[in-house]
């Protein structure tokens, strides 16, 4: 004689359903896989199969937390983190987290549930507040880039040379190369993208008017005239250097826009 787990009537050990409740009889050879496959019901405490969705005996559902834990194929009941049921060998079927999202006031994306700030603005998801991240502002190496003050550099020189020979054409003498420097970088470094650039643009400008400062004189008067110029003045190198700097900085920070307006309008004329 068995009993039947479904309404507990004792029956004949041949018969395979119960002929009250008609539920599977378990005999008493029952393998280990068919028993870890049994649980008692959460609502009435009557067992059942964790492969049934409801209790046979009240309808209650039954829930599936134990079926993930349990193998697929044989119901025996896997130990965490297992890939291979130790009952049969089956493959653990994992079952997917279902991730609850949630929508950033701000933005509108989607986000983990989990999540306390967006990702995408930074906002507050509990509070809706907007958090302001201060970017690190970059350093003066940084801004540098020589490919922007290389076209604006030959410009300057060009000019500058220009405006030294008309200085020296008309008695200004070393004052012309001061004149120049100023009247040149002082336009052009308006016109670069910033500080840094600009401040290297004023260094390399004087530099090099103050390397052809004595072939630009030879040039206009004779060796003569240069030798007894570069005996009685000597070079201004270094004065032209620091001018030209002090000048591209203050022409880049403080008249950018009065200079872009006045190239504007020429271009407009032309």
């Amino acid at each position: 004689m068995v009993k039947c787990s479904n309404c507990g009537l004792e029956v004949s050990d041949d018969l395979e359903n119960c002929p009250n409740c008609g539920s599977v009889l378990k005999s008493e050879e029952t393998n280990s896989s068919d028993l870890n496959n049994i649980t008692k019901c959460s609502n009435c405490g009557n067992e059942v199969s964790l492969n049934d969705d409801f209790c046979h005996n009240c309808g209650n559902k039954i829930e599936s937390d134990d079926k993930s834990m349990r193998c697929e194929s044989c119901g025996s009941k896997l130990p965490e983190n297992t890939l291979f049921c130790p009952t049969c060998g089956s493959k653990v079927k994992i079952p997917k987290r279902r991730i609850q999202t949630k929508i950033c006031p701000n933005c509108g994306i989607q986000i983990d549930n989990e999540v306390e700030f967006c990702p995408e603005c930074g906002t507050n998801i509990a509070t809706g507040e907007v958090t302001k991240f201060e970017s690190t502002p970059a350093s003066f190496s940084e801004k540098i880039n020589l490919a922007k003050i290389i076209k604006p550099t030959i410009i300057a020189l060009i000019v500058s040379i220009i405006l030294s020979l008309i200085g020296l054409g008309i008695g200004f003498s070393w004052m012309s190369f001061i004149i120049a420097i100023i009247l040149s970088v002082g336009f052009f470094a308006g016109l670069i993208d910033n500080e840094a650039n600009a401040i290297v643009f004023g260094l390399i400008v004087g530099l090099l008017l103050g390397i052809l400062e004595f072939p630009l004189v030879e040039f206009m008067f004779g060796a003569f005239v240069a030798g007894f110029y570069d005996g009685f003045f000597g070079g201004h190198m270094i004065l032209l250097i620091i001018v030209g700097v002090i000048i591209a900085y203050v022409s880049n920070m403080f008249l950018k826009d009065t200079i872009r307006g006045i190239m504007k309008n020429l271009t407009g004329l032309l």
